[in-house]
């Protein structure tokens, strides 16, 4: 697997974003806004036991995506993660790594496929590098091809606020919004 200059993705471009995802979360965590679970575990753009990070979907179509895909991922049946609360998150972000553009992309070396293998090595390497330097978030295609994702670098939001919003809390998956 090829790597990334860390340098390359310093130098990106980066973008002002008025975001507005949604995620869903085991029911009981109190802090939508923590990143905590990333931060043990590990996510897309970040590897275990490194940095919080609040991953976002701009879609609730995406939302539910995920959480079928991480169903898939742990040999679990999507009933088997209920209940989960859903929730909406607004904010204003100025220092956005966009990988949904292509200039991005080649000045750091990577293609779309890069982003959405099952592999996570190239696309942490990036994540650590934006969060080194001080990207407030990441946009990025999402791995299960329904939308786009934004990882949000809390570490990194210097003043910006982030506002949740509980929309509902899904029991079973019926009451998943597909």
């Amino acid at each position: 697997m090829a790597s990334i200059d860390p340098k390359a993705v310093a130098r990106a471009s980066e973008r002002s974003l008025s975001a507005m995802g949604f995620r869903n979360q085991a029911r009981g965590f109190n802090n939508p806004l923590s990143g905590e679970g990333a931060r043990r575990f590990g996510g897309r753009y970040n590897p275990p036991q490194s940095f919080p990070v609040i991953y976002l979907c701009t879609t609730p179509e995406c939302a539910v995506a995920e959480l079928i895909r991480q169903a898939r991922a742990e040999s679990l049946a999507v009933e088997d993660l209920c209940p989960r609360e859903f929730w909406r998150i607004e904010g204003e972000l100025h220092r956005v790594l966009d990988l949904l553009d292509d200039s991005t992309l080649s000045k750091i070396g990577v293609d779309r496929d890069d982003l959405i293998r099952d592999d996570l090595t190239l696309t942490r390497q990036i994540g650590e590098a934006a969060h080194e330097h001080q990207f407030q978030a990441i946009l990025a295609p999402s791995a299960t091809g329904v939308d786009q994702v934004l990882a949000i670098f809390t570490e990194n939001l210097a003043g910006a606020v982030l506002d949740p919003t509980l929309i509902g809390e899904w029991k079973e998956p019926c009451q998943l919004p597909i």
